[in-house]
């Protein structure tokens, strides 16, 4: 259940909440002529902000029967009916599962679970499981790798434009101007809007000043008589855009996930579940945003879009996409490589960007390479999946069958081997290292074709550049990019650096209180 987008997979209109609670559903696609008595499985892992989507999008049948795996696509709880942690819940579980807030993890770990005792009989090796997925399927592979509960459940992982980023239970519960701020869209913050709902309290000083005072089973109490629709709506009230809502998600509780930050937990591979690991992203990933963003982009008769400043554009997309590339993929790889044979990384990023042009709207430059584009050529499919036919010309067609071949024989072959091992002309994808060519480029003949580089984006050399940068128009935009960059980062807090941020070149930034750009985020 959820807020109605494109993404959920159902027909509706802005406003409507759609899908069911009922959702615990695994899609499976195997070959007619398999040939192995046993298959490896992958398992997919829809986007979509862990806040929306569906895994009807994703039709496995190409993957499947080219690659000869068994494909698995999974539905998992969304919103806040998947992602809540608050006292009244915790403190009256009756095991610790219930108490962690997790849910959503929690149903994928149960589908590799009905996976590891049910996959056989579908012609799957339980033995030979890969996880991937994109976006904040991505992010979920990162939990799962996390997670002590799915130890053993999986035995390769691949992340596509994923994030490490994981949150304390203070950010995940606190009210945003409680002294130790929570998210504006946390479980005390959407507890106030009920109340008010309710008619319980007139207004959100009123609602806080009767949660202080209410008793756990009371709170809990009012949750569960809640309609799922009423949670769902109670969270899109203070949302200026209802496909941005950044619930908190990915929660260190201590038992689904572990107390200690991601970049923490992956430098050493014996804590966590260290698995071959392919991580990359999309060269211009954030210009799918940016797209759609006024800051960025005007908007003419409704509908069609206009660059403000394209150098303005461009400047940020540099930055934004630094942050991608840099937290989500290749700080992941240098820390999980570790020396270690069993959790070999591979990294790739993603350049495709060869959608039309035409005098109503440039594509390749207001979206280029952007985020979730990578999705058609993993599954052969430009009509389903991310359902972006308009940014696919026939002029195209060639180029992208060749490069779409040659991504779903590099995941094919790692599902199969741990390793993607070479392309059908020869090229072999080489494991992550610090230096030289680490990365593979995945793109058309006619940008390049695939190949290895050295792409290795450094936080601290952004961070130089963000200190070094005179285009700022004030210090106020220099302190704002740095906070989106690594403290609100849907990437990663973990590379937060509050001294650094109190000293940024220009005068420092102590003056701006970091919690002060939530809402532009």
């Amino acid at each position: 259940m959820q807020a109605w987008s494109f993404l959920a997979g159902e027909s509706g209109t802005n406003g409507d909440i759609v899908g069911r609670e009922d959702c615990l559903y695994l899609n499976i696609w195997a070959p007619q002529n398999p040939s192995l008595s046993q298959l490896p499985v992958m398992l997919w892992i829809h986007g979509g902000g862990n806040n929306q989507g569906s895994s009807r999008f994703y039709q496995g049948q190409k993957l499947a029967a080219d690659q000869q795996i068994i494909f698995v696509s999974v539905n998992y709880r969304l919103g806040h009916l998947g992602n809540f942690s608050h006292r009244s819940i915790r403190n009256g579980a009756s095991n610790p599962e219930d108490a962690s807030g997790n849910y959503g993890l929690l149903d994928i770990i149960a589908a590799l679970r009905w996976i590891q005792t049910n996959i056989a009989v579908f012609g799957g090796d339980p033995g030979n499981v890969t996880v991937f997925g994109e976006s904040a399927g991505g992010r979920n592979v990162f939990g799962l790798m996390a997670s002590p509960l799915a130890k053993g459940l999986f035995h390769r992982a691949i992340s596509q434009s994923g994030s490490s980023r994981s949150e304390t239970l203070a950010s995940a519960e606190n009210f945003y101007d409680d002294r130790q701020p929570g998210w504006p869209f946390s479980a005390n913050e959407l507890l106030a809007e009920l109340l008010i709902k309710e008619n319980i309290a007139t207004d959100r000083a009123e609602a806080m000043d009767d949660l202080n005072s209410m008793s756990d089973p009371s709170i809990a109490a009012l949750l569960y008589a809640q309609p799922a629709e009423s949670l769902i709506a109670a969270s899109l009230v203070n949302a200026q855009n209802p496909d941005k809502i950044h619930i908190p998600q990915l929660l260190r509780d201590g038992h689904v996930l572990p107390e200690q930050p991601f970049a923490e937990l992956f430098a050493d591979p014996t804590p966590y579940n260290a698995v071959p690991l392919i991580v990359g992203s999309n060269r211009d990933e954030e210009r799918a945003f940016m797209a759609s963003d006024p800051r960025f982009v005007r908007t003419y008769l409704g509908t069609i879009p206009s660059i403000r400043n394209n150098k303005d554009y461009q400047r940020y997309a540099n930055y934004y996409n630094w942050r991608w590339h840099g937290l989500g993929g290749s700080e992941m790889a240098r820390l999980m490589q570790g020396g270690s044979e069993k959790n070999q990384v591979y990294s790739y990023r993603f350049d495709w960007d060869e959608s039309p042009s035409n005098w109503i709207v440039d594509l390749p430059e207001l979206v280029g390479a952007g985020h979730g584009i990578e999705i058609s050529f993993v599954f052969d499919d430009y009509i389903g999946a991310m359902r972006l036919p308009f940014f696919y010309g026939e002029e195209s067609l060639e180029g992208r069958k060749a490069l779409s071949s040659v991504i779903m024989d590099y995941w094919g072959q790692f599902a199969h081997n741990g390793s993607p091992g070479k392309s059908r002309d020869g090229q072999e994808w080489l494991p992550w290292s610090p230096n030289g060519s680490n990365t593979m480029i995945l793109d058309s003949p006619a940008g390049g074709g695939w190949r290895m580089e050295a792409f290795n984006p450094s936080i601290e050399e952004m961070i130089q550049q963000i200190e070094a940068d005179t285009q700022f128009d004030n210090q106020r935009q220099r302190c704002q990019l740095f906070v989106e960059s690594f403290f609100i980062s849907y990437q990663s807090a973990d590379f937060w650096d509050v001294e650094r941020y109190n000293n940024l070149a220009g005068g420092g930034c102590s003056q701006y209180s970091p919690y002060l750009f939530m809402d532009s985020y």
